[in-house]
């Protein structure tokens, strides 16, 4: 069954007027918050994606004003994360993030990080995240896929800039997690159309911002080579003592990596003794994890046993999402939830939960839906084949597009996508390198999680639209 996108959101319109205060000013900003409906062949809803539109109000004519369409991952995943953490006007309110509040009361508050003084940002639940929704079960293939998911997000992106006049306006994207695949296929889809001959849609997109980068293919090199910064840093958080600056601890790892630990891998069990020992020196010096499991375990450290082995001795297991994270290790319980069961996501999910629940009254979103936050079931029914992967579109796209920036941002103690995998996406892909940039912050998956962090991704964030869009 075909599905196509209609222009249909005056029943579903929710409307509201605000003012952010932002570095000393008052910017005065209106928001639509509505369904995209997605209609069959016999003109029954579907399916709908849910977008928040934000555009500040004091401009005389916007149609030229770049726009800023923002996503989260899973897939299943819902744009709150983005949204009320370094996107949206508003952000969830966290005195400290190593001491994050786990029951109510919540809070916002406005958004120091936030672009809209330089661009209206358009902020978008996908099909069964959030407050988007998949009507019809039959239709899942149409929507719950990579090379279909892409699609009717193209159709989103060209009828929202139809419907609002800015087909003249530099668009730029910003995913995270499985969203930075998406934005790559998405920036390829909308200027050239898909591999099943789309329409061209001849949509050019001025900036790419990929936050915990993930192109759901292989990488073909040694996981431990590019997982290893990231766990140096997490040794470095916990265990700082006797060792450089984080920074300066990190790039030795990277040094190490590039100058010995790769030639060392490549060799393999023809490494001699002694070279194989000097190996194992290094990576106990940057891990902690003792001799007798690197001499097993070399080639391919686990992430998943490194979690529980740094701080064995303590009996804690550190985060996946953000290894700063700890908490106490149950070895005779399972665990039961992903996400829940994560010293770091079972932390923060609780706060930005209930903040949308408080920006759902601030906005006036009337509509009758709990947000699905995480959607497994999304998750678990989805299409994973790709027809072109991530990093052959994003080639494609920049081949097409001279002018297209690219932004590879990461946290340090991410575990789930590495800072090390960000470098070799950026670097692997057959990117133009001068219009390539990297960030490296000291935050997790989450990487505007705490307020050195958000503030430094927030400033490199604005240099690049800056520069994407060619502001002064």
């Amino acid at each position: 069954m075909g599905v196509h996108f209609q222009e249909n959101w005056e029943k579903t319109r929710y409307e509201s007027d605000h003012i952010l205060h932002l570095n000393g000013q008052e910017i005065p900003y209106h928001s639509v918050c509505e369904d995209n409906f997605f209609y069959n062949d016999e003109g029954k809803a579907v399916a709908t994606i849910y977008s928040y539109s934000y555009f500040r109000s004091d401009v005389e004519d916007p149609s030229t004003r770049p726009v800023l369409f923002a996503y989260n991952g899973g897939p299943g995943s819902a744009s709150l994360w983005l949204h009320l953490g370094i996107i949206g006007p508003r952000r969830v309110k966290l005195e400290n993030e190593m001491e994050l509040p786990t029951v109510p009361p919540f809070a916002l508050e406005d958004n120091p990080n936030c672009l809209l003084d330089i661009c209206d940002v358009v902020v978008v639940d996908m099909v069964g995240t959030g407050l988007g929704r998949l009507f019809d079960e039959s239709a899942k293939e149409d929507f719950y896929g990579s090379d279909a998911d892409i699609r009717q997000l193209a159709m989103f992106v060209d009828g929202w800039l139809t419907r609002y006049d800015r087909h003249n306006s530099p668009v730029l994207l910003a995913g995270e997690s499985y969203g930075t695949g998406r934005s790559a296929l998405l920036a390829a889809e909308l200027l050239g159309g898909g591999p099943d001959n789309q329409d061209t849609l001849g949509i050019s997109v001025s900036g790419i911002l990929l936050l915990g980068s993930y192109f759901f293919e292989p990488t073909h090199f040694p996981n431990t080579a590019l997982s290893l910064p990231s766990l140096a840093a997490t040794h470095w958080y916990h265990k700082p003592e006797g060792k450089a600056s984080l920074r300066d601890f990190v790039q030795e790892s990277y040094d190490f990596v590039s100058n010995e630990y790769v030639s060392a891998f490549y060799q393999g069990d023809a490494l001699s003794p002694e070279k194989k020992a000097a190996i194992v020196e290094k990576l106990a010096y940057f891990t902690g994890l003792d001799s007798d499991y690197l001499n097993q375990n070399w080639q391919s450290i686990n992430t998943r046993d490194y979690m529980k082995l740094l701080l064995k001795d303590e009996h804690k297991v550190v985060g996946f999402y953000d290894s700063r994270y700890k908490w106490n290790d149950l070895p005779n319980i399972p665990d039961a939830n992903v996400i829940a069961d994560d010293a770091a996501m079972g932390q923060y999910t609780p706060a930005y939960q209930a903040g949308f629940a408080l920006l759902r009254k601030e906005m006036n979103i009337a509509v009758e839906r709990r947000s699905k936050g995480l959607a497994h079931g999304v998750n678990r029914s989805w299409d994973r084949k790709v027809k072109r992967g991530p990093g052959q579109a994003l080639a494609l796209a920049m081949r097409r597009n001279p002018s297209l920036q690219v932004f590879f941002a990461s946290g340090l103690y991410d575990l789930c996508t590495t800072a090390g995998n960000a470098r070799y996406l950026a670097t692997h892909n057959r990117l133009d390198q001068n219009r390539v940039m990297i960030g490296e912050y000291p935050s997790g998956h989450m990487a505007y999680l705490g307020e050195e962090s958000a503030k430094l991704l927030g400033d490199d964030l604005r240099t690049f639209v800056m520069k994407s869009t060619g502001m002064k």
